[in-house]
């Protein structure tokens, strides 16, 4: 069995006479993270989930019924296991199912790709304003602005104590003012009145619009979806551009040329937006990796994140000042 050094797993033999219950007789599996499991068995191929709270399992089955069965398929979704059961209890997680959607994801490097993953984004969203009322009431909301603040400041503390390398040390203040004008010049009324419609609308955002979260079978249809419901949110759809737009860009040098060549029509309006494009200024990505390689202290994610942001900083620097002497 590959259980990938999982030796806490509570040991082979028990998990497989819990899947055998399942009906399931598997041949081989091992761990994508410690509560997500692929699995091969004489059933096929299959992906688990584990949850810890049933609450929060019953509610992800929940949104996985709404897109179960749609054509062109707009997400992965979870099934019953051979049992007919929905969950099952192992160890600390309730395990929900799902098939191994056969397909690669997304490299945001090459452009059809790029095109995929918004036609699959703009499907998920025209799809998701037809969800109940009393779905979208349970899910839950963020403020933007507070959750780059909070980002932003976590950012500064950890800056503070670390150990910057000669390379990283110039390149900090620049990182820092970046979030300070985004923050500063934040359009909270333009904001407010987008999350006033998105509620009239019940909008509802993927959340996460990474590589590793859309599957294209690029064999065959070339056609993107997405899988996760983990991070859905009652928050305006823009939210999900925004994150695209932020993913894709260090990509194509943080080029408005390559953004128009590629984008679809919903990606493209964004754009036109002046809340959007300042906010396009907020670094979150590089908060994000820094924040958690700082925490952890974790060279090799500390070298990671200075070779990723040394490649990125001198078009991004160009993008960014090109957006605030626009705006001033």
């Amino acid at each position: 069995m590959n259980r990938d050094g999982r030796d806490d797993f509570q040991g082979d033999r028990l998990f497989l006479k819990k899947m055998k219950e399942m009906g399931i007789e598997i041949l081989d599996y091992g761990f994508f993270r410690d509560n997500v499991i692929w699995i091969e068995s004489k059933q096929g191929k299959y992906v688990l989930k584990g949850f810890s709270r049933m609450e929060t399992c019953k509610k992800q089955l929940k949104l996985s019924k709404l897109y179960h069965g749609q054509k062109p398929r707009i997400m992965g979704t979870y099934t019953a296991y051979p049992n007919q059961k929905k969950t099952m209890e192992f160890g600390e997680y309730i395990w929900a199912i799902m098939p191994f959607y056969k397909g690669e994801g997304l490299h945001f490097g090459n452009p059809s790709d790029v095109r995929a993953g918004m036609d699959a984004i703009s499907r998920f969203h025209s799809f998701s304003k037809n969800i109940p009322s009393s779905t979208y009431d349970q899910l839950s909301s963020y403020s933007l602005y507070k959750k780059w603040s909070d980002r932003f400041d976590t950012f500064k503390y950890h800056a503070r104590s670390a150990k910057w390398s000669h390379q990283m040390q110039p390149l900090i203040s620049d990182i820092v003012m970046w979030g300070n004008w985004s923050l500063k010049n934040f359009d909270h009324d333009a904001v407010e009145v987008l999350e006033k419609k998105a509620h009239k609308r019940k909008e509802i955002t993927h959340g996460d619009v990474a590589p590793h979260n859309f599957v294209i079978n690029k064999e065959k249809s070339k056609e993107a979806y997405l899988i996760d419901f983990d991070l859905f949110a009652a928050v305006p759809q823009a939210f999900d551009w925004l994150q695209y737009a932020n993913r894709i860009l260090p990509f194509w040098y943080w080029s408005y040329a390559k953004m128009e060549e590629m984008g679809n029509e919903d990606f493209l309006k964004m754009f036109t937006k002046k809340w959007f494009v300042s906010c396009l200024v907020f670094p979150t990505d590089l908060y994000r990796e820094w924040n958690r390689a700082l925490k952890y202290e974790d060279q090799g994610m500390i070298e990671d994140v200075t070779r990723f942001t040394l490649r990125d900083y001198s078009h991004r620097k160009k993008f960014v000042e090109k957006i605030i002497n626009k705006m001033n």
